[in-house]
């Protein structure tokens, strides 16, 4: 990981040390780091208090998704939380919905959608250490994955419905890929929030652990999977998703048009109102 196409745009915070060989840069809300012993990139999400998305957040973390998938010697990406057992990420950022012009709208889906492409069309193997809450985006982002380590007694979830919003098609289709058609319908229709424990029960999350063992057990997952040949696992993957990644690619102006048109409907934008007003009214 010492080529130059990994640390562009990224400030070095950390040098190489001669014992674990690791490489840290860091952007506004993401940092990435890279162990060359073990061709294994870290993307810890750092941006207080929650890794709320907004447009910039997700541009960042596309561009790491990127220099990961572009550099040879990243042989797979660990996804996780600066906020260490308290939230993993609270999904996209409201504020980016909410009395905003169509243009803002139509920038911040469309990078909406470069993260989703990135992410669940990376060709290497990634995994998800969650390390705290993730409700909304946050679990649409683990759902992305390719296996999800989980802290125990913490919260997932796709439920946009309680906000007064809509699952796009692409989260619709990777919930109903993990936890099958019947319980998707009944969580998506509920904006139902899962424990840790339930979500493993219906294969929401691989492994649930301790806290202290999250990373770990997401390291060791990733080793085994970085050391399956590719193209094989790259081809793997998509004949998998492939299906699913290509209608978004051909339907993307038609699902921001959605996205815009949704969003701007007057119920919505009052929905939207009264829960960050809420949201004050709690922090005082």
């Amino acid at each position: 990981m010492r080529n130059a196409g990994f640390m562009k745009g990224f400030s070095r915070t950390a040098t190489k040390s001669p014992t674990n060989a690791v490489f840290c840069m860091r952007s506004k809300h993401i940092e990435l780091s890279g162990d060359s012993n073990t061709g294994l990139a870290t993307l810890t999400m750092s941006s207080p208090p929650v890794n709320s998305m907004s447009a910039e957040f997700l541009a960042e973390f596309v561009d790491a998704m990127k220099r990961c998938e572009t550099d040879r010697t990243v042989k797979g990406i660990l996804i996780t939380s600066a906020h260490h057992g308290k939230v993993f990420s609270a999904g996209l950022n409201i504020l980016e919905m909410y009395n905003r012009h169509d243009d803002s709208l139509r920038t911040f889906w469309s990078n909406v959608q470069e993260w989703y492409l990135s992410v669940f069309g990376c060709s290497k193997p990634v995994v998800a250490a969650i390390n705290g809450h993730a409700p909304a985006g946050g679990c649409a982002l683990s759902l992305m994955t390719d296996y999800r380590v989980m802290q125990s007694g913490k919260t997932l979830g796709l439920n946009e419905t309680a906000l007064g919003i809509v699952a796009p098609f692409f989260f619709v289709d990777m919930m109903t890929r993990a936890i099958g058609q019947r319980h998707a319908e009944i969580s998506l229709l509920e904006g139902k929030m899962f424990t840790a424990e339930q979500g493993k029960v219906i294969d929401l999350v691989d492994e649930v652990v301790e806290l202290d063992a999250v990373h770990e057990v997401a390291t060791k997952k990733l080793l085994q999977l970085s050391k399956i040949p590719q193209p094989a696992y790259h081809l793997t993957k998509t004949l998998i998703r492939g299906g699913s990644l290509n209608l978004l690619r051909d339907q993307r102006e038609n699902d921001i048009k959605t996205f815009v048109n949704l969003i701007q409907q007057p119920k919505v934008q009052k929905t939207m109102g009264m829960y960050l007003e809420a949201l004050k009214n709690k922090k005082k």
